[in-house]
């Protein structure tokens, strides 16, 4: 049980971009205490998921500035999927690189705006940007082949923002 939960909290800090060195401090620091209290994870920490973003959370904020950022581990063939969650989450996508989405959203809560994202794989990307933006979409990443598009979604009034 205890290995499951560090296999799953490692996973989850590498998809938010953390660095292998600090992964490798929190899973160590989970996983002391863990074998020490004897108690079990979900009691002491909640969700693997939930309890890697509460610590990059806490990091960033600590860092200050009016922006939270995120790295998101992605390929061509999940990183749509992460994305159109990050973006009900409120993450903005800002840049991409091989593997890698950078997002960010601010901390005031009520400044955060859900996204939508959409990808369009070519080689003439001129023509497919004007396509895009003609259809309302903005450009925010470009990962050749790869063009990445955003909009922002109004939120309906009894729609909260998930906290991811």
């Amino acid at each position: 049980m205890i290995d499951t939960y560090l296999e799953q909290l490692s996973a989850c800090l590498q998809r938010y971009g953390v660095e292998s060195s600090r992964i490798g401090d929190i899973v160590a620091e989970v996983e002391s205490h863990l074998r020490e209290s004897g108690e079990e994870p979900l009691a002491a920490f909640g969700p693997a998921e939930v309890y890697a973003e509460e610590r990059v959370a806490a990091y960033e904020q600590s860092a200050g500035g009016e922006w939270q950022r995120r790295t998101f581990r992605a390929t061509a063939f999940d990183e749509m999927a992460i994305l159109q969650e990050a973006g009900k989450a409120g993450w903005e996508l800002s840049d991409v690189a091989a593997l890698a989405l950078y997002c960010q959203r601010p901390w005031d809560r009520k400044k955060i705006q859900q996204w939508e994202y959409a990808r369009r794989i070519g080689l003439n990307r001129n023509v497919i940007i004007a396509e895009m933006i003609a259809e309302n979409w903005e450009p925010c990443g470009n990962w050749t082949p790869f063009h990445y598009f955003k909009r922002p979604i109004k939120p309906q009034p009894e729609e909260q923002i998930e906290d991811r």
